[in-house]
């Protein structure tokens, strides 16, 4: 694996900094894989070419003052996984030729562009993303009404404060008002909506968290060990392209993955679908998980009645 040039560092820390909760010094050092100083030379980078750079008790953050222009969250619409391989691509030009270092430098200009999102949700988004638009910009509630959830398995009306947009706006970050919990709606699990003349109760309370390299939200407090085959590691990396800088190779053609995770059903899928080229070593709480997985998987199968082969 190629080492991650300073241009795509800088990239994913705006990017990580630029969500809805402040990062400390160590989750950011940590998270891009640098000491110290190189922190605060990617710092003093990010404010001397003009991003908003904050700091309170020893957290960090970039803030855009106009709801309107929040650029790498809701015009750009890059996601952390689309910026990896974005900056990885032009780091892969060919360092003599000219056109790679500009492009470089455009793409560092055009991330911090000021553009205004009306226009786009106005022309390419439905009447749904449109209303979340406005209550995010208004500072109103508003009512989900019927909305699919796949964790519950419930189809009923949420009554959020949209803060927050993802995914090319698929995906709207909102305080859920009878939960009393940040969560993220699918805008294609909301069969319409119904406007509120109620202001935000809870803005104090709206966060957003991470996103692992699963694509699962959460905080990242599951690290997760295994041993893969290279053909497991080449799928793992075309499905989850950010999982690659959590890989390191061993012997032969052998790779060990381990990453921090906020839940265990997105690995748990991948590694019980390549169980031949996959080795979960930890940790342990991982290791239950497809115990008991497997455990339910022998009990359905054993309930089927398989037909002999030729009748």
């Amino acid at each position: 694996m190629l080492p991650e040039s300073k241009t795509e560092r800088l990239l994913r820390l705006i990017l990580f900094l630029s969500n809805s909760y402040p990062k400390t010094k160590g989750e950011c050092t940590s998270f891009l894989g640098i000491r110290d100083s190189a922190f605060y030379s990617y710092r003093n980078s990010l404010i001397n070419t003009g991003f908003d750079m904050h700091q309170r008790d020893g957290r960090y953050w970039i803030e855009y003052h106009d709801k309107d222009h929040q650029v790498l969250l809701n015009v750009l619409h890059f996601s952390e996984e689309e910026g990896y391989i974005l900056s990885k691509s032009i780091d892969n030009l060919d360092e003599n030729n000219p056109c790679s270092l500009h492009l470089k430098q455009k793409l560092t200009l055009f991330l911090n562009h000021d553009k205004t999102i009306e226009s786009y949700i106005k022309k390419e988004k439905p009447a749904i993303t449109q209303a979340l638009w406005k209550a995010q910009k208004e500072k109103k509630q508003i009512l989900l009404r019927n909305y699919a959830s796949g964790n519950s398995q419930t189809v009923k009306d949420r009554l959020v404060e949209p803060f927050g947009f993802k995914d090319d706006f698929n995906l709207v970050w909102a305080f859920d008002v009878s939960l009393k919990q940040n969560r993220q709606f699918k805008i294609c699990r909301i069969e319409d909506v119904a406007e509120s003349p109620l202001d935000w109760e809870y803005e104090h309370q709206h966060r957003s968290k991470p996103v692992d390299v699963f694509r699962n939200t959460g905080e990242l407090n599951k690290e997760l060990e295994c041993m893969l085959t290279l053909k497991a590691r080449n799928l793992l990396i075309e499905e989850y392209p950010l999982a690659e800088r959590y890989l390191s190779k061993t012997e032969g053609n052998q790779y060990i993955l381990r990453v921090k995770v906020a839940k265990y059903e997105g690995p748990g899928r991948f590694v019980m679908g390549l169980s031949e080229d996959i080795k979960p070593v930890g940790d342990k709480g991982f290791l239950e998980y497809l115990k008991e997985k497997v455990k339910k998987c022998n009990f359905f199968y054993k309930a089927l009645r398989i037909p002999e082969s030729g009748n």
